[in-house]
């Protein structure tokens, strides 16, 4: 965000049906996200305030409309969903 702030990049339901599909193969799941985000995304599900709300999906879609790649607003177009429940136990980073 321009204040400095960090958010979470949320997919709607039917990016994170896709998301999920790619995840079961770790190979091209990895080098995908290395060349589009340049590190592996990992996938730390969670509901947020933000998402709730609708302004996880507000910055998410500005994240993406900056990449300048194509969004293809049919699958972007909703609300952030979660596949888990709110607050679930995330691992600790090191």
């Amino acid at each position: 965000m321009p204040t400095g702030e960090s958010y979470r990049v949320v997919p709607t339901r039917p990016v994170d049906a896709v998301w999920h599909a790619a995840l079961q193969i770790s190979e091209p799941y990895t080098a995908a996200c290395m060349e589009i985000a340049g590190h592996y995304l990992h996938h730390r599900p969670i509901l947020t305030e933000a998402m709730q709300d609708g302004t996880a999906i507000t910055y998410t879609l500005a994240a993406l409309h900056r990449t300048g790649y194509l969004v293809d607003m049919e699958f972007w177009n909703g609300e952030a969903e979660s596949c888990c429940p709110p607050n679930p136990p995330q691992p600790s980073v090191a």
